[in-house]
């Protein structure tokens, strides 16, 4: 497609939107500033220019947004007419967005394909210091709304949350948990956008104006225009209604196709980025290859089952991401494991064989095994994956515990302890090969294993991991004590599910292993006393806030085109507080989570819980089949 074409058809989408951006901003645009005190004439000022102040931003998709502001002053004489003429005046806008588009492209080395319009829509004024010691009460990238300054050339220097987030300019480094400006990166942007001669004196009683906006954004490839949530958590993306199976495959598939375009033609992932810089994580570690390359076998099964993959386009797809896995597998296969006589570990940096890499060697081989039942690789990868388990078998104790960590060079202990997941690992790796094998000793190691999970009160950890492994292990040894412990292992902690702030993917991996365990509860109301006193009902609203929080942690393009490099972050999902760290583990956690939830979703299908003797005595709360509606009305 030209340059000129697709301009046209970006302007095209904006003029046939136009009236519903009008009706947009006549909702939600500030009619006035806030203040900490009276300041008279400095807010009316600060209202005559803000009320009809725009951002517009553009990428080509290849090259971070450029970013500039423009004010509209015939637009302060639109309450004093009608409507019709409000949006004749508001026309006026096109004209001054096109050519400003035409002036940023030659900014850009492809034609424009991503346009965002934004306005502000709340506003409060304070002061340098003020806003400086505010920021100590927002966790480290967590301050959600951008500043304003006062200029020289213009009336108000802006800088939207998207802008002080993809520079790192409220980033003081990993070490100081809290936000706070950093004042090389301000400079640094502020010079970049609004040029030298307005930087501010950044003095104490400086005039700040902090922010927050509504807006539109355009995709010129997809024709589509989407309203910017204004929700506190939701901010900067686009506007969703709450997930649905529908609406959660699309994430599903193309952050499978992110995960899988990460693995190079060597097998090797680009283990992941920090974007604000385009900066690539020059580290590597063995366990994550692993445990990423199960969770892309486990969406290249999703993808392979949704109806669009039935297209040739799509098929396609679905061939370039076995490629990926194939190689990430013969990378895990031929340059991370080393055998030791019937014994095979996953060798991680510093020389380590790790209890959890072993683990996830064995779900990514499992894996592999039941999704492509057909590979000529099956004896081989058998054989593999029983040469992994008897490393771990080597590793379990006679009390059931299992030490973490030994050296490579002569299998000698380097650490009884390193962390708990390593537990819930192992155990839940030995039941799927269970699953696959019915060999009796992966049973054994895992009913040992729990009887010291239970003894030494492993359920305080809340770990997805231990989540996954009791679900499992009580389809096969339906006993109570597995039941009771699945039920401690998230008891207390619904709330912290449901409102943590970060978007903590692995809260919807134990979430959903819950759910499954609540399922095959249903089979035996003879336990249903394990759930005395916890609240199902408020399990499932946390579950379903959990999931739909999961979507603030996703690179849509209206995010992604403000850091260096977008198409390294397209589709990704990022961690806020980790400077938006995108890394091959983290796309794992959240691609896992939400392919249990889609399947969840596919059939809403609640526990019945149905012995109803037990609702007095237990006080046992009921979800209801109008529960995920009610959440979100």
């Amino acid at each position: 497609m030209s340059e000129t074409t697709s301009m046209n058809g970006l302007m095209t989408h904006l003029k046939n939107n136009l009236p519903a951006i009008y009706e947009h901003w006549v909702q939600t645009h500030i009619t006035q500033v806030h203040t900490e005190n009276s300041t008279g004439n400095f807010q009316d000022a600060a209202v005559d220019t803000l009320s009809t102040t725009f951002i517009l931003s553009v990428s080509d998709g290849h090259k971070k947004a450029k970013v500039i502001t423009f004010i509209i002053n015939d637009l302060l004489k639109l309450k004093e007419v009608d409507n019709t003429s409000n949006f004749s005046n508001f026309e006026r806008i096109l004209p001054v967005i096109m050519a400003k588009v035409d002036t940023l492209s030659e900014k850009f080395d492809a034609p424009i394909a991503w346009l965002r319009l934004e306005w502000l829509n709340q506003s409060s004024l304070t002061t340098w210091s003020n806003f400086q010691q505010s920021l100590k009460g927002f966790k480290r990238n967590y301050y959600r709304s951008g500043i304003a300054f006062t200029g020289v050339q213009e009336p108000w220097l802006l800088l939207t949350e998207m802008e002080l987030n993809a520079n790192a300019c409220l980033y003081m480094g990993n070490t100081v948990s809290h936000a706070g400006v950093n004042a090389n990166n301000l400079n640094v942007y502020l010079k970049a956008r609004h040029g030298s001669s307005q930087i501010p004196d950044f003095s104490d009683d400086l005039p700040i104006i902090s922010f927050n906006t509504a807006g539109v954004f355009i995709d010129e490839h997809t024709g589509e225009c989407h309203t910017l949530d204004t929700q506190p958590r939701f901010k900067g993306h686009r506007k969703l209604l709450p997930l649905s199976a529908d609406t959660t495959q699309p994430i599903i598939d193309m952050s499978t196709n992110y995960l899988a375009r990460q693995v190079q033609p060597s097998g090797q992932y680009v283990y992941g980025y920090f974007p604000c810089f385009g900066r690539t994580i020059d580290t590597y570690n063995s366990l994550r290859h692993a445990s990423s390359t199960y969770a892309l076998i486990e969406g290249y099964e999703a993808c392979h089952s949704f109806d669009g993959y039935r297209n040739d386009e799509a098929k396609l797809a679905l061939a370039n991401m076995k490629v990926s896995i194939d190689n990430a597998m013969s990378y895990l296969i031929d340059e991370l494991i080393q055998t030791y006589d019937d014994k095979a570990y996953v060798i991680d940096t510093g020389g380590e064989i790790k209890l959890g890499a072993n683990a996830v060697a064995i779900l990514a081989v499992v894996k592999y095994l039941q999704v492509f039942r057909n590979t000529p690789k099956a004896d081989d990868y058998h054989a593999l994956a029983e040469q992994l388990a008897l490393g771990i078998i080597a590793m379990q104790q006679d009390d059931g515990s299992f030490v973490h960590v030994l050296h490579s060079k002569d299998l000698t202990l380097k650490a009884k302890n390193r962390i708990i997941y390593y537990d819930g690992e192992a155990a839940f790796a030995m039941m799927r090969l269970y699953g696959l094998t019915k060999d009796t000793r992966w049973l054994d190691c895992v009913t040992c294993a729990f009887d010291y999970f239970i003894e030494a009160k492993h359920h305080q950890a809340h770990d997805h991991w231990l989540s996954y492994c009791s679900n499992e292990l009580i389809i096969y040894k339906p006993e109570k004590k597995y039941f009771r412990f699945a039920v401690n292992n998230i008891a207390g902690y619904t709330d912290f599910i449901k409102n943590r702030i970060t978007t903590f993917p692995t809260l919807l991996e134990l979430s959903m292993a819950f759910h499954k365990m609540l399922l095959k509860l249903d089979e035996y109301p003879e336990f249903h006393d394990v759930l005395a006193g916890f609240d199902v009902q408020g399990f499932y609203q946390a579950l379903h806030a959990r999931a739909n929080h999961l979507m603030n942690g996703f690179f849509f393009p209206e995010m992604a085109m403000f850091y260096k490099s977008p198409q390294t972050i397209l589709h990704g999902f990022f961690i806020r507080h980790h400077s938006f760290r995108v890394r091959i583990d983290d796309v794992e956690h959240y691609l896992s989570g939400l392919i249990g939830y889609f399947d969840f979703l596919k059939t809403a299908n609640y526990p019945k819980l149905a012995a109803k003797k037990h609702q007095s005595n237990y006080d046992v709360i009921h979800p209801s089949t109008q529960l995920y509606l009610q959440l979100y009305p």
